[in-house]
């Protein structure tokens, strides 16, 4: 028996390639044919190592089903890139007043499940009746309090007013404390009346008036944090009042413009739109309701 001598020889198994020969076996990466050998083969790649057992029957997390959307995926969101142009049957996602993707219109439809977006007007007039409902509870519950406020800031008015420099008048010390005492008893209030409402049925005293209701968005029902960030979002800016009338409108307002869900400021972290009460079987030909 002839013994081949070490060194790099045509690889039978791929002929454009030579390989290194041990006087034993084929080792090392092979090179090309044509190509000048070194002077030792370079190792061949590790295989890699096989998964623990522990670890290949590990259980997969997935988020939980949502009857709305069937046995179909989840409503797929596409993100806006620079250059991309929308996507036909598709509806804008904006931010800000800015596009920031899109959702394809049976998406919208599936998540809606049938149901139909509040118009902006049925929403104002909500917001109003459920603004004389709380002024009708703080006049009662609040009403001592604001009265006592009163009476301490308004011979202060009254001499700043008539004073040359009304910059001179000092307002008395326990003004600003009789003031917390008011705010902090109107924002309870509102608290009590909005928010438990809300969790219950999806309806303040305006709401129900109006036919309308929150909902969620997402695959989970509402929450009390869900809810009590919403709120927060529309009562905090009472504490910064009257600068924060400018966040009340702006807030009220965003619903006109706003696309697919004809979302307010205070809807978009919690996840929450405003439908009509009754349901309405949607339709994927028809042009959703946003």
């Amino acid at each position: 028996m002839t013994t081949i001598e070490p060194g790099w020889y045509a690889d039978p198994a791929d002929p454009a390639t030579q390989r290194y020969w041990d006087g034993a076996g084929w080792i090392g990466k092979p090179v090309p044919a044509d190509a000048e050998p070194p002077a030792e083969p370079e190792p061949v790649d590790p295989e890699p190592e096989p998964l623990p057992e522990s670890t290949k029957d590990a259980p997969v997390e997935t988020l939980p089903p949502d009857p709305r959307f069937g046995d179909g995926p989840p409503p797929k969101i596409v993100q806006r890139t620079p250059g991309a142009v929308q996507p036909p049957d598709t509806v804008p996602i904006r931010s800000l007043g800015v596009t920031v993707g899109w959702i394809t219109r049976p998406d919208v439809h599936r998540i809606l499940g049938g149901r139909i977006l509040a118009h902006p007007g049925q929403r104002f007039v909500a917001r109003l009746v459920d603004l004389v409902a709380l002024l009708v509870l703080n006049a009662v519950v609040n009403g001592y309090f604001i009265y006592q406020f009163m009476q301490t800031v308004w011979p202060y008015v009254l001499e700043a007013a008539a004073a040359d420099d009304p910059n001179d008048v000092q307002m008395p010390a326990r003004a600003s404390e009789q003031w917390w005492v008011v705010l902090l008893i109107a924002l309870g209030l509102w608290f009590a009346y909005e928010v438990p409402a809300t969790l219950n049925s999806g309806q303040t005293l305006g709401k129900r008036l109006m036919g309308i209701q929150v909902v969620s968005l997402a695959p989970v029902n509402l929450g009390w944090g869900r809810l009590l960030l919403r709120w927060s979002y529309a009562a905090l800016p009472l504490i910064c009042f009257p600068f924060g009338a400018v966040l009340w409108l702006m807030d009220g307002i965003w619903c006109i413009r706003d696309q697919p869900f004809r979302q307010c400021l205070h809807d978009k972290s919690p996840g929450t739109a405003v439908v009509e009460v009754r349901p309405t079987p949607a339709h994927a030909d028809k042009e959703p309701s946003a």
